[in-house]
């Protein structure tokens, strides 16, 4: 693997060399009157610019660039030509030569920026709701394979989380703390979660496979990503009560060819993981602990820990460097008849835990065709085909213990005294635990294939007033999972063969037609209105088999041969949703802004008196930069008060408002055996009454601009009221089901978000941009449910809804000392070792008056990014974070003196910190306390940790050709280098503070987070 990576190194930086030595080669003109040609391009994808215009500074005499982009000037050496055009920042350049090749920067955040909104696009000063953007062009994408890997901290008000890091894993993306959103992409709703099958039950504690949605779009084809985050979300009603993110993909222009390639070569470094005892820590603290829990004879000699040495690191075992090839092509172009943009590409992660990877292959062809003045014929296909090799990392995703640990669970639990194999060369076994190594014997392995189809046509009945829209999308996908546990491998204690394959695939189709107005009144409104209707229909299968005890040379290739354990499941779904909508938007004397939608949806799987339901909104917005008494404050670019008000909705998975039967796997026997029935048990009953669950968005901004637009942002502080709650929650006592669907109880969720922009400094030849974006948000109960158990001791009817209830502890008995009054007497709770509980009313009881609560939630989520651009040259770097959050550290479990003592797990150097006999001063607790055990009414302080954290995402440092020696062959040339998750600042003492964590028995062990350093290259031609 290194050598691979040397190799790759060595030709890029080689690369790298005979360029710059072209560019030092390049002849040097006297100070005398020469002509300058070049060719302008757009930076992010190399595509040339008409009509920019090119001006000798203090000077009159200027021209502008051919429909190719290209240019030619007379002026003399040492001259400052500037740049100009619409929607790019300008640029100064001093001349050096006789030819000058430039390329532009999209102009952040002009005032007549294009915002794409429900249905349609406005402008950032005509804006009247609260609408994030982000362009994918400013974000490095050498080592992203996925949409929600270009967000972090990207987005005021949209919290990014990594709920996995291995390849493709899940990123949670949430507006304002409501969870998974709805996404449209070019129009057609996408689901927002991944196509991921099971193995069945065959191994069923390695089913945690955490994949991220959106899976078939490569990150590079998108143009912008819009967040809709208040009211702006109501015109898409039905299922967007957690907010809406619009993705826009790229378009073909019109004008020459443009080719584009983009590669890049990265490798992978973990972060530091938990550290496991070395095989002398190990047999040292299990003497000890046997000893202070049985007083056993030790177990290890003198002579043993003596020699015991470092031992086995079963972490390096498992752990590798990583590795990311990704390469990307694109070609758009065309004519005033047809334009096109076409892509392919390629992206292959070898992931640093061993049996991970990735190999991801997309295609795109948007095209456009204009069939006649009046119509206008559009098609985005996109193909897309990942490979992944999964891995066991995390945890059991059922109720076992060690006997199920996944590859990373059983790298910690291995004692280091054990060597890789034994002395006949088998595989060594600890306990019931599968050998780590032994895991990379099995084959797990996921064939994942999308297609998405997208047809519309655009109809100019009159030209510029009324236009209409059709469009029928269609994104198909489908996984497959081929899982193999070959009879050499000890899992589930048994030496048996196991081995499944499972199906399953999903279906979205939109399809929706619009029409839409836009008219200027008498220079007094002008009006923009769009209504349509549309009908979205969702399908889901899924099938599998699985066995065990065939030969391991068969695999899956033949399951009728298994020995035993045959089974076959399947399943299938559907949905349809059925709309109505509309949006008009007025704006009067360009100063007072009005937007109404409405939207009326219908749910298949709700009964008829119920089936639909409306989503209004009203926004309003008030231009003050243009009202008469402002003209004379030049400073001040944009100044716009806005406030909105909408309602979103949301459904239930699965048929929830109709009850029904289903096998519930006993079989009766009749006649001696001689006829057998299933037996059926119910699983639902019919709930008519089953309504929508609302949300009613709240929000009042003021979007602003000053200095000619060098400090932009907007500021804006929200409410969401939550009603009519919909979910599975406690049914009535005595029910027969335990849990049923219901509407009810109330939420609020109320903050701010703020997003800033400056462009600090702007001089010949060196330029400075800053953006930071700051969110907050609490989440609250109104009104709890019906039957909802609240312990009003200590619980408050209007609590956070995430609230942590616990005793807090101070501290750890001692031998001899006394044990007060309210400490428990179960689970070893009276005994030396074991924390001691604060009586906070000194009452002598430990009772729901001493328990303490907390709100983990955040207070506050940072996004943090510097751009410099000095001549060539270009570095960027941003942090992204979180403060004033606390969350619970599972990987504690891992220190736990109970599970080494009972021979299930090795232990890490946390378990030093814990009290022994010989260790009185150790800050965590001893062998004979074991909390689940104690009776708690609620869980102890002693894992709750602050969760605060700053990352730095990205570092990039670029450089941008401008020589003839390069120009021969390319029309641009950049070339980069790119560091991922540089490092973090934190008090975290688990895995990382951001990747999801969870407590399963023995303790969780996520995909490491990593760093990753990426060279690469951008050539135009």
């Amino acid at each position: 693997m290194m050598n691979n990576f040397t190799f790759q190194f060595r030709r890029i930086w080689t690369l790298l060399a005979i360029l710059i030595a072209g560019l030092i080669t390049t002849p040097i003109y006297a100070q005398s009157s020469i002509t300058v040609s070049g060719t302008v391009t757009a930076q992010e994808d190399a595509s040339t610019l008409p009509g920019v215009s090119v001006i000798i500074k203090n000077n009159t005499q200027g021209t502008t660039t051919d429909i190719g982009g290209k240019y030619s000037i007379k002026t003399t050496v040492g001259a400052i030509l500037i740049f100009r055009s619409v929607g790019y920042g300008s640029r100064e350049v001093t001349v050096t030569g006789a030819t000058l090749n430039i390329a532009l920067s999209t102009r952040l955040n002009s005032l007549n920026e294009v915002v794409v909104i429900g249905y349609g696009t406005t402008t950032k000063q005509n804006i009247t709701t609260s609408v994030a953007k982000v362009d994918p062009k400013n974000v490095p994408q050498a080592a992203n394979n996925s949409v929600g890997q270009l967000l972090f901290g990207r987005a005021p008000g949209l919290q990014v989380t990594q709920a996995s890091t291995q390849p493709g894993g899940n990123i949670n993306l949430s507006i304002r703390g409501r969870g998974n959103p709805l996404y449209v992409v070019d129009g057609v709703i996408f689901p927002g979660d991944g196509l991921e099958p099971g193995n069945g039950s065959i191994a069923g504690e390695t089913n945690g496979v955490s994949r991220g949605g959106l899976a078939g779009i490569n990150p590079s084809d998108i143009e912008s990503i819009e967040v809709l985050k208040d009211a702006a979300a109501a015109i898409y009603g039905v299922n967007a009560a957690n907010g809406v993110i619009l993705i826009t993909t790229k378009k073909g222009k019109a004008g020459r060819m443009n080719v584009t390639y983009n590669g890049s070569y990265s490798f992978e470094k973990n972060y530091p993981y938990l550290q496991p005892l070395n095989a002398t820590q190990y047999e040292t603290l299990y003497n000890q602990i046997t000893k202070d829990q049985t007083n056993a004879a030790p177990k290890y000699s003198a002579a043993d820990i003596a020699n015991a040495g470092a031992g086995t690191n079963w972490l390096n075992q498992v752990f590798q460097t990583g590795s990311i090839n990704n390469h990307m092509v694109n070609i758009n172009g065309g004519t005033d008849k047809t334009t096109y943009y076409l892509s392919g590409g390629y992206y292959d992660e070898v992931g640093t835990l061993k049996g991970a990877g990735l190999t991801k292959v997309t295609g795109r062809a948007n095209l456009s065709f204009n069939l006649a003045k009046f119509l206008t014929l559009n098609t985005n296909f996109t193909g897309n085909s990942n490979k992944y090799l999964n891995s066991s990392s995390g945890g059991q995703t059922g109720g076992s213990g060690s006997q199920g640990f996944g590859i990373i669970q059983a790298a910690l639990g291995y004692p280091a005294n054990v060597p890789v194999r034994d002395a006949n060369g088998n595989y060594s076994q600890f306990g019931v635990i599968t050998n780590p190594v032994s895991f990379q014997d099995i084959q797990d392995q996921t064939n994942y294939h999308s297609l998405s189809a997208n047809v519309s046509a655009d109809v100019k009945f009159i030209p510029q007033v009324l236009t209409g829209h059709v469009l029928f999308g269609d994104n198909y996908e489908s996984a497959t999972r081929n899982f193999f546990v070959p009879s050499t491998v000890y899992y589930y204690q048994q030496n048996i063969s196991r081995a499944s394959l499972n199906y399953n695939n999903r279906e979205n189709q939109t399809v929706e037609a619009t029409l839409s107005f836009k008219k200027s009144l008498a220079k007094i409104v002008n009006i923009d209105a769009v209504a349509g209707f549309g009908q979205y229909k969702s399908t889901y299968s899924s099938f599998g088999s699985q066995g065990q005890g065939g030969q391991d040379a068969i695999g899956t290739t033949n399951l009728a041969q298994e020995a035993s354990n045959l089974g076959i499941t399947s399943s299938q779904t559907a949905n349809k949703l059925r709309s109505y909508f509309a949006r008009g938007t007025f704006d009067f004397v360009d100063r007072y802004l009005l937007t109404l939608t409405y939207r009326y949806d219908g749910y298949s799987l709700f009964f008829p008196d119920n089936k639909y339901a409306s989503f209004p909104s009203v926004s309003i917005g008030w231009k003050i930069n243009n009202e008469s008494f402002m003209k004379n404050i030049t400073f001040i670019d944009q100044l716009k008060l806005r406030a909105s008000i909408g309602t979103t909705g949301q459904t239930l998975a699965g048929t929830a408002a109709y009850g029904g039967y289903s096998a519930d796997g006993n079989i009766t026997y009749f006649n001696n055996g001689a006829a057998s029935y299933v037996t059926l048990s119910r699983y639902g009953v019919d709930q008519p009454d089953l309504q929508w669950q609302k949300t009613t968005n709240k929000n009042i901004g003021l979007d602003f601009g000053f200095f000619k637009d060098r400090i932009n942002g907007s500021i804006d502080f929200f409410k969401d009221d939550i009603n009519n709650l919909l979910g599975y929650y406690s049914a009535a006592p005595l029910s027969y089901l335990s849990t049923e669907p219901f509407n009810g109880g109330h939420q609020t969720r109320t903050g701010y978000d703020i997003g800033i922009n400056t462009h600090n400094l702007k001089v010949k030849n060196f330029e400075w941009n800053t953006n930071i974006n700051i969110s907050h948000y609490v989440y609250k109960w109104v009104e709890r449910f019906k039957y909802d158990n609240i312990n009003h001791t200590y619980q408050s009817d209007t609590d956070p809804v995430n609230e942590i209830y616990y005793f807090k502890t101070s501290g750890i008995l001692q031998a001899g000392q006394a044990v007060p009054l309210s400490q428990p007497t179960a689970g070893g709770a009276n005994l030396p070792g074991a924390p001691i509980f604060v009586d906070v009313n000194k009452d002598n009881k430990l009772d729901g008056n001493d328990v303490f609560k907390l709100n983990p939630d955040p207070k506050l989520s940072i996004g943090f990014g510097n751009d410099f651009h000095y001549k060539q040259f270009d570095l960027s770097i941003f942090f992204y974070g979180q403060f004033g959050g606390t969350g619970t550290n599972y990987n504690n479990a891992w220190g736990d003196l109970s599970s080494i003592a009972s021979g299930t797990q090795g232990g890490t150097v946390q378990a030093l910190n814990a009290y022994t006999s010989a260790n009185t001063s150790g800050t965590r607790p001893g062998v004979n306390y074991i909390e689940s055990a104690a009776g708690l009414l609620v869980g102890s302080d002693l894992n709750l940790v602050s969760t605060n954290f700053v990352r730095c995402r990205n570092l990039t440092l670029g450089y941008t050709f401008n020589s003839a020696f390069v120009n021969r062959f390319t029309k641009s040339l950049r070339v980069f280098a790119d560091a991922q998750n540089l490092f973090i600042i934190t008090n975290y003492k688990g895995v990382d503070p951001e990747v999801y964590n969870t407590g399963v028995k023995g303790g969780y062990a996520p995909y490491p987070m990593m760093r990753t350093f990426s060279f690469g290259v951008k050539a135009g031609f």
